[in-house]
């Protein structure tokens, strides 16, 4: 299944930069995804700084890193271009599960590895199973249905860090809805 996005007004992205943006974007959806990226990671890092001011300068530049990583993955994998490169890749699908840790990174950061590692778990686990679903016509439905229930329960069982809490949702939200759904599928 090879999707292509429109040459007329698409930028060749670099390769090194193949797994966050696709082969090709737009002008425009790059815009969107730098800027959603930018204004949320902002937001985040300066409302909840009290909870992280405390954090040693290579473990602020690590949170800093994930947040942006987050933040930017939402967006950037409901893109064409970023959509086409793991949809035409099953290793690249695999591999793009197998790293992303950083629930268990922010766990570890803010002391609450339990619940960033069932986080984790469920993400992976779902991802893996909404990836997978042979009726495609619900996948769709089911990766949101599937995000939504781990973002709600994650509201049950939230830590007091609002920014572990934020970014282990944004997290689900980027693997089970945005990162395991086709949403360029017919």
């Amino acid at each position: 299944m090879n999707k292509k996005i429109s040459t007329e007004g698409a930028l060749q992205i670099p390769k090194i930069l193949h797994e966050l943006f696709g082969r090709r974007t737009t002008k425009a959806e790059l815009t969107i995804v730098l800027a959603s990226c930018l204004i949320l990671s902002s937001f985040l890092l300066f409302y909840t700084y009290n909870e992280w001011s405390g954090l040693t300068v290579w473990k602020t530049a690590l949170l800093i890193i994930l947040t942006v990583d987050i933040t930017g993955g939402v967006t950037a994998n409901v893109t064409k271009g970023t959509n086409a490169y793991y949809q035409t890749s099953h290793t690249a699908r695999l591999v793009f599960l197998g790293v992303h840790i950083q629930p268990l990174i922010l766990g570890w950061l803010f002391g609450n590895l339990l619940l960033s590692t069932a986080v984790w778990l469920f993400a992976i686990a779902s991802a893996w199973i909404i990836t997978h679903i042979g009726g495609r016509g619900i996948q769709r439905t089911a990766g949101m249905a599937s995000a939504l229930t781990g973002v709600g329960a994650l509201i049950l069982l939230a830590d007091t860090h609002l920014i572990l809490n934020a970014l282990l949702a944004l997290y689900i939200l980027k693997l089970v809805f945005s990162f395991a759904v086709d949403h360029d599928r017919n």
